[in-house]
Formats: structure tokens, sequence, C-alpha cells
């Protein structure tokens, strides 16, 4: 890399440290290129994304930036995966390493706060967004489905005594 494509490897990762909730740092020793863009194209279905970094260029990055604290991940063959969503990178990550043993999940960062491996595993079992939602619909729909079956049903016994009543006279 020459100082120019430097410079802007230290630019795109500082705007992806400002405009991302979660960055999870991850070694990938040992998997092929297939393993990899593998894994890139399931981050893009999710909203994700995957870059192999630079240690040295990513702790120039850091340097000085609210995320600095998570420098000391980088060490070895490091990438980083970031997304603003972070139940579904978090399932992404914990699942393909569940699936290739040559993904180590390091840690990482929400917000401010680092995370280790034991937290991005528990985020990785909470429910979507798209989970929740439907959950939440369903809570707000079932009140309605019972309201409606017990204004109906004096209106079906009525029915059925003037029917009955009919049918007798």
């Amino acid at each position: 890399m020459n100082r120019q494509e430097k410079t802007n490897f230290v630019e795109n990762i500082k705007s992806i440290i400002s405009e991302n909730d979660l960055i999870l740092v991850f070694h990938y020793r040992g998997m092929s290129v297939n393993e990899i863009s593998e894994l890139r194209v399931k981050s893009f279905e999710t909203g994700a994304n995957i870059k192999v970094t630079n240690n040295r260029l990513i702790k120039i990055a850091l340097d000085g930036s609210e995320k600095s604290a998570m420098s000391e991940f980088f060490d070895g063959p490091t990438a980083i995966a970031y997304s603003n969503d972070p139940v579904e990178l978090t399932k992404l990550i914990a699942n393909f390493s569940k699936a290739n043993e040559k993904l180590s999940i390091i840690g990482g960062i929400m917000n401010k706060e680092i995370l280790t491996v034991e937290k991005i595993l528990e985020l990785s079992k909470l429910p979507s967004l798209d989970e929740t939602r439907a959950k939440l619909i369903g809570l707000l729909n079932a009140p309605a489905q019972r309201i409606t079956g017990l204004v109906a049903a004096p209106a079906g016994k009525v029915a059925n005594v003037i029917n009955a009543f009919s049918k007798s006279n």
C-alpha cells in the first residue's frame, strides 16, 4: 500500500467507527477465500459489512476515537464486521463461527461498551427486530380478536333465540 492508500484506509475506518453502533473483531486464520466470500455474502444479506483489517492502520484510526478501547483486539489476521443492527450481526458471526471453527470471535464494541465473546454470544440469542415486531403485533391483535368474539357472541345468541321462537310459532 502506498501512502495515499494508507491514508484512505485510515479515513475509511474512521468513518466506519463513527457511523456504526456495533463493531465485532474476529480472526480468520486458515479460512479460504471461498469461506470469507460466503461470510461476506451472508453479511450483505443482513445489512452488515465485513472488512479485512491492517492492524497498524486500524490502531491509528482508533487512536483518539471514542472506541479506542478496542485497539487491544487487533493482533494477528483480523477482520471487522460492522452494522447498526446488533442482533442480526451477532447471530451471523456466532452461527458462522459454530459452522466454521477457523473463524474465532475476539471481541467487539457496541456504542462505547467493550463486548466480550460471552456478551456477543448472549446478544446473538436475542430475537431479531422482525421477530420482536411480529410478537408485538400478535399481542396487539389478540385482544382485538377476543373483543370481536365477545361482541359477536351475544348477537349470535339473540339470533338463535329469535330463530327458535320463529320455528315454535
